[in-house]
């Protein structure tokens, strides 16, 4: 049976996430026509999170993320050995569904630095060339932090985003992040309430001479009208945020920013259920559509003028690698093997818990935007000149969110046990009295650090599974070392009952452990096509109406949640795509 051909659209997209609609909002008000191909069945709207306080269905099954009897990858920590299958909920946790990673996400919001914008030329001037280690494939963006400046602003401004700002208009200002980037004006709602713990962290780290803020978030402090006319309540920290939906939209999402204005207009169509199996490209080279099998395991065929990989990182990835063609055998974008290149990931684990006996610190409340966080330890703010790496890491305190269900495994006794009636005991008496301080620290990309497509897996429609060749390098492990020891002086000076647990090393990297849903890279931007697969608008070189967004684009990951970055690089893409490129299809220039 033939594929079924649907009318052509301006704009057909992978994914039917929050960078597409993003993409919609601005572009279906303009008299464009678009179309989202989202692989999850779920609408994802109010009635199926109005009361969705069930830890088993959300932190335990995985509800809104995606089936990996449908959708897996392969890993392996370097090439030289073989790769096997991601079968249960490990390294992340991709949403899928209506609005994808939007709906589930924690609420951090964070603006990167100038310095990781210019990373390469940045480690280069200060310290020499010879810092960065020779397979260590450092990179400039391409774009400055003061190009994307405004269009981070819009983006907050435009979901209520909340915090204190540190730095506006190259004015140092109290309470706020004093190592952030010049803005243009403050965030327009206050930050969230911060917890006990956040603020025991807080003074300590004052103490010791740092310098903690509260956590910018993406999830409203107080009600809120946004510029759209959307009307939201603010945050009840009920404590069930990350991996839920939020049951009276403080936390930002798709569904109640961006999602409505572009469905309002009539112009904008999401299909569920629709896995998209690859780009269609004719013989000079130009995108036509995309090809998909919906729901009941018919093809159909979307044409447009424009294809956008606006998926997860990884499967933006894997659609590139998918779509071989006479005119790119290797893949769209791939005509110079750049492709898979530059993937990156977080350094995320906890090195040190500590106990304070008595105290109840209510971590069963709020969400991961209620603490504080140090920037003293992050990117270059502090001088690496007598130090052995490069890079560094925010240090915070351990948010809330903590369910009876999934967090029992954070203390043990006093001989280390993790099982038994003392440990029940301890459990009894100090579930609510234990708390870690956390690391959210950078990933720099490498030669041996890449995806590509799996020869010996396959998915369900026989299409090769995507591969990811990573682990930790020398680097990481030397910054780890030093962060770690900066985590147990700052718990030191908190004065725990007593140390449950330290992590002076950072191991190998092992998937089947949870460390953040930040991937990145594989279709990496740049000014440069022999070192990047799209230019600075996401643009890919070799197929100029294929556009990439999302954390695929990132050359090497900061120390920071990506969300932000995503939204701002977005919102220029869209901009860029609606003043220029329809009227002149071709290269975008910066």
């Amino acid at each position: 049976m033939s594929a079924r051909t649907h009318p052509p659209v301006d704009v057909v997209t992978v994914g039917g996430g929050w960078t597409a609609a993003i993409l919609a909002s601005k572009l279906c008000p303009q008299g464009r026509t678009m179309v989202s191909l989202e692989q999850g069945a779920s609408r994802w709207t109010y009635p199926e999170y109005a009361h969705d306080h069930d830890s088993l269905r959300y932190s335990g099954r995985y509800a809104m993320m995606v089936n990996l009897r449908q959708e897996t990858w392969t890993w392996r920590p370097h090439p030289r050995v073989t790769a096997l299958p991601m079968r249960q909920y490990g390294s992340f946790n991709p949403g899928q569904g209506l609005g994808g990673s939007g709906v589930h996400w924690s609420g951090q919001l964070w603006r990167f630095m100038p310095t990781d914008f210019v990373r390469r030329t940045h480690v280069t001037e200060r310290y020499g060339a010879k810092r960065i280690p020779a397979d260590m494939t450092l990179q400039d963006w391409g774009v400055t932090y003061d190009e994307l400046e405004p269009y981070y602003d819009q983006f907050e401004w435009d979901i209520g985003a909340g915090g204190a700002a540190g730095n506006v208009g190259g004015r140092i200002l109290p309470g706020g992040n004093p190592f952030e980037g010049p803005r243009s004006r403050g965030y327009p709602n206050p930050p969230l309430v911060v917890t006990p713990y956040g603020q025991m962290f807080a003074d300590a780290c004052t103490d010791l001479g740092l310098h903690p803020f509260t956590q910018p978030t993406g999830i409203l402090s107080r009600g809120w009208i946004d510029p759209h006319g959307n009307a939201r309540s603010g945050c009840l920290y009920c404590g069930f945020c990350t991996r839920f939906g939020c049951e009276v939209d403080a936390k930002s999402s798709p569904q109640n920013t961006h999602l409505p204005v572009a469905l309002d207009t009539g112009r904008y169509e999401v299909r569920l259920g629709c896995k998209v199996t690859r780009i269609e490209v004719d013989d000079r080279g130009r995108a036509t559509g995309l090809t998909y099998v919906d729901a009941e395991g018919r093809e159909h065929f979307q044409p447009a003028r424009v294809v956008v990989a606006s998926a997860f990182t990884l499967e933006n990835t894997r659609i590139l690698l998918l779509s071989r063609s006479r005119a790119h055998p290797n893949g769209v974008g791939n005509d110079r093997g750049r492709v898979g290149r530059n993937y990156t990931y977080q350094i995320y684990p906890a090195p040190v818990t500590g106990v304070f006996q008595g105290r109840k610190l209510n971590m069963f409340m709020g969400n991961t935007c209620t603490i504080k966080v140090i920037y003293d330890y992050n990117g270059d703010n502090f001088d690496h000149s007598d130090l052995d790496f490069i890079g560094g890491s925010q240090l915070y305190s351990e948010p809330c969110e903590r369910e009876p269900f999934n967090s029992v495994d954070g203390l043990t006794t006093r001989d280390g046990k993790a099982w038994g009636a003392a440990w029940k005991e301890e459990l009894r008496r100090n579930w609510d009295s234990h708390a870690s301080i956390l690391t959210e620290g950078e990933s720099n990309p490498y030669e041996d650090q890449f995806l590509d497509l799996d020869p010996n897996y396959t998915d369900r429609f026989g299409n090769p599974l995507l591969r990811i060749a990573f682990d930790w390098h020398p680097n990481e492990q030397r910054m780890w070392r030093y962060l770690a020891a900066r985590a147990r002086e700052i718990m030191a000076r908190m004065n725990p009952s007593r140390i449950v647990r330290t992590m002076p090393e950072l191991g190998r990297y092992n998937i089947h452990d949870y460390q953040s849903t930040h991937p990145t890279g594989g279709c990496v931007m740049g000014t440069d096509p022999g070192t990047s697969v799209t230019n600075t608008h996401g643009q890919v070189w070799d197929t100029p109406n294929v556009f990439v967004t999302g954390a695929a684009l990132f050359p090497q990951n900061a120390g920071a949640n990506p969300t932000g970055t995503i939204g701002a690089l977005t919102y220029r893409t869209a901009q860029a795509m609606d003043d220029r490129y329809f009227d002149d299809p071709g290269e975008l220039l910066s």
